[in-house]
């Protein structure tokens, strides 16, 4: 029997969790957590696991823990997430992290990296992640590229609830800074910060014809990668409805960060709204979540205009015990600290999932991989013919 492999995941929350899920099969893990809670969660599920108390930025703790690990990875918020990263390049370790870098480049930790010879990949889960590395995708596949948009919906549910037609499957902070997050989008080959929800359209994908989706900070690292596209941008899908009363809370500064007299108690306006909605977006029994992608990329190959679009409404598989935003996320995330300890992936520094896609090989294995996991991405090909014979 082979030998199990070792790793640390730092974050037991539901996206960590099902990663642990997702390995556990292949690795002995040690789980890192600030809460008792999901610690107990975690060793509930996996009896197998060793759970640790702890902070994710402690330096010193993540080094003991992670000395003779073979990957760390990593689950937590975006306003600590890089952090991780941060250390673990410092460490010289390998990293699969889904967290947000909150508009951070990956520059200053694939710098660390490389002196260290640490290896990693920031943001790779469902967005930004799956959807980076379909962006490159259809990016390589064109002679040139003129448009990229994203959109994805994260955890939207089957059937939507008032008053916010919505639950939330992940980090409430992470969430609500879609909605007064500065957006950038690249129009005219010029980049632009826009913005959150400056832009409200009707979606639709599959089945579910009356969605609407909103410009939001979704692109991830593909503007830093792909200069030479004009036209890019991102759009997070939601139920009608969602970006107007964002709107209204928006216009009622009530996600300020900055403390301030609400009545006679000095509040944070942010920290009232974050408590709300932790009950408001609340799941309730019985309910059941999706996720949504739609990636577009156009461009011209050869003589001919062509579109490539990648496409899947995930609904929660049951059986798997996780949410579909956790599970694709997670999975994700698996794959991609398998590629890294497995030798599919490697050198020093950060990776970019849009850079990765250019391999046929590793595309497909990446896709098989998603598979195997119950989650089938779609892709579509138009051509417009000889598009480019009329212009010469």
């Amino acid at each position: 029997m082979a030998t199990k492999k070792k790793a640390l995941q730092i974050g037991a929350g539901m996206v960590g969790r099902c990663i642990v899920h997702d390995m556990i099969s292949d690795f002995d893990f040690v789980v890192l957590d600030m809460s008792e809670e999901n610690l107990a969660e975690t060793k509930r599920l996996y009896p197998s696991v060793e759970t640790v108390k702890g902070s994710a930025t402690d330096k010193d703790l993540i080094a003991k823990l992670s000395a003779d690990c073979d990957i760390i990875t990593a689950a937590m918020p975006g306003t600590v997430g890089y952090l991780v990263t941060q250390i673990a390049m410092e460490l010289g370790k390998k990293i699969s992290n889904v967290s947000s870098m909150h508009g951070r480049s990956d520059e200053p930790y694939d710098k660390i990296g490389q002196e260290t010879g640490g290896l990693g990949i920031s943001m790779i889960g469902f967005e930004p992640g799956m959807s980076n590395f379909f962006g490159g995708r259809g990016y390589y596949k064109l002679d040139k590229c003129e448009e990229m948009y994203v959109y994805v919906g994260g955890g939207l549910p089957v059937n939507p609830r008032p008053p916010f037609n919505y639950f939330t499957t992940w980090s409430i902070s992470d969430n609500l800074n879609q909605f007064n997050q500065p957006t950038t989008v690249v129009r005219g080959g010029k980049e632009m910060v826009i913005p959150a929800l400056s832009e409200v359209m009707d979606f639709e994908i599959e089945e579910f014809k009356n969605l609407e989706c909103f410009t939001s900070n979704g692109l991830g690292g593909l503007f830093r990668s792909f200069k030479d596209v004009p036209e890019m941008a991102a759009y997070t899908v939601r139920w009608p409805g969602l970006a107007a009363q964002m709107r209204l809370l928006n216009d009622l500064d009530l996600f300020d960060k900055e403390e301030r007299m609400l009545g006679k108690v000095k509040q944070v306006p942010r920290n009232i709204l974050i408590d709300i909605f932790s009950k408001k977006y609340q799941r309730q029994p019985g309910e059941v979540d999706m996720s949504v992608l739609k990636i577009v990329v156009k461009g011209i190959k050869g003589d001919d205009r062509v579109t490539y679009t990648w496409e899947i409404a995930q609904k929660e598989i049951p059986e798997t015990g996780y949410t579909s935003m956790a599970w694709t996320t997670a999975c994700t995330c698996g794959i991609f600290a398998r590629a890294m300890v497995d030798g599919k992936l490697t050198g020093k520094g950060m990776l970019a999932a849009e850079k990765l896609a250019k391999d046929d090989d590793f595309y497909n294995w990446v896709m098989a991989e998603q598979a195997k996991r119950g989650i089938f991405y779609k892709e579509k090909v138009e051509v417009e013919k000889n598009v480019k014979l009329w212009e010469k």
